[in-house]
């Protein structure tokens, strides 16, 4: 069906709704708005996106998948935008995002949309609930990836500049609308490191994978994955060459320097406070697999740090030997540090999984000159 830009005026202003336009042929298996085939997303099958995340991220992070996955969505939306262009009709971001919003409601995803607050670079608007928040009510928390996605992608789509959704309020936690707050944001890693450092996003937002291609790319820097037990045997080797002694030795230094280079590598994204990189350099190594940070502790008398983590690639690798293990990952803790505050510090494991303890724990001190 043809629609023309007296049906989009008379759509914005509420004169007419998308049923006329709606075209169901269930024998040809076939479902169009306004000629463009579409499909409609059962309830279990929104459901099972969010708990395919859920099941190797957790609840929040699933959130900030789905929204990854739907902002590639909202900046389709380009099209719709091009087409009311050639008819004539130049809306606000604001407007056009309420439209967009007005013909995906109409077709079973939630309440209307009113528009609460606009300007330049922010933009809120509030419904009494989405789609996924009647689905996901059980979750308790803010759920609404799918549109937090399509709000940044539209925006982006139809502004050319970067915005980032909050859902400052959600109806499958009890409040009583769901409410998006966009705001227009620098396309900087300083703002996507933050969110990794405060566990908003995780590395997986980040990766680029072409398996076929043999690349891997993470915050657009080449990586390769590596099994433990090529992990295990380089170390054995380094060991057999050198003596044991030695070859720890060899291992804190080599991965002091890759902690020291790594920070260097997030300097340059433009993040420059030393407690942001520090903060990033453990929580993308512990996302990476290194290690799972557990806590961390300052003793101003000692001016001592102790880091405390619930495993490592080594003493994951080298399972029980009865001594301490963890060499590599001492070095990379303190090369992370020295990185990060410009001091010189010495990094000593004091217990170690594979001596028995209940954890790796590591202390950090000022190397004497």
């Amino acid at each position: 069906m043809k629609i023309g830009r007296e049906d989009f005026e008379a759509l914005i202003k509420g004169d007419k709704t998308i049923a006329p336009y709606v075209e169901l042929d269930p024998l040809a298996g076939t479902y169009s708005v306004f000629g463009v085939k579409t499909a409609s997303n059962p309830n279990y099958m929104v459901k099972a996106v969010y708990e395919m995340y859920e099941q190797n991220l957790n609840k929040k992070l699933a959130v900030k998948a789905v929204r990854k996955l739907y902002r590639s969505v909202g900046a389709g939306s380009v099209g719709l935008n091009n087409l009311l262009k050639k008819l004539g009709m130049e809306l606000k971001p604001e407007e056009f995002l309420m439209l967009v919003f007005k013909l995906q409601h109409q077709q079973g995803w939630g309440a209307p949309f009113e528009l609460v607050e606009a300007s330049e670079k922010r933009i809120v608007i509030r419904t009494k609930h989405t789609f996924e928040s009647e689905v996901l009510k059980d979750w308790n928390m803010s759920v609404c990836g799918i549109h937090q996605g399509w709000i940044e992608g539209v925006l982006t789509a139809v502004t050319g500049n970067s915005w980032y959704c909050l859902e400052k309020t959600c109806h499958a936690k009890g409040d009583e609308y769901c409410t998006f707050q966009a705001d227009q944001v620098s396309a900087s890693w300083k703002f996507k490191a933050e969110a990794v450092v405060k566990g908003e996003s995780a590395i997986t937002e980040f990766i680029e994978h072409k398996p076929l291609e043999g690349k891997i790319s993470l915050i657009d820097e080449p990586v390769v994955m590596m099994p433990r037990f090529i992990f295990t045997s380089m170390t054995q080797s380094l060991k057999k060459t050198m003596g044991e002694a030695p070859a720890s030795g060899v291992n804190y230094r080599a991965y002091m320097d890759m902690g020291r280079e790594n920070v260097e590598h997030y300097k340059k994204m433009g993040i420059t406070n030393p407690k942001i990189l520090s903060d990033m350099a453990f929580a993308f190594y512990s996302q990476m697999g290194w290690f799972n940070f557990v806590k961390e502790e300052w003793d101003e008398k000692t001016k001592m740090k102790t880091i405390t983590l619930s495993h490592t690639v080594e003493s994951e690798s080298f399972g029980n030997t009865g001594k301490n293990v963890c060499f590599c990952t001492a070095g990379l803790l303190a090369g992370i540090i020295e990185g990060s505050f410009g001091i010189r510090v010495q990094a000593k494991e004091i217990k170690c999984k594979s001596k028995g303890d209940e954890h790796c724990v590591f202390t950090i001190t000022n190397k004497p000159e």
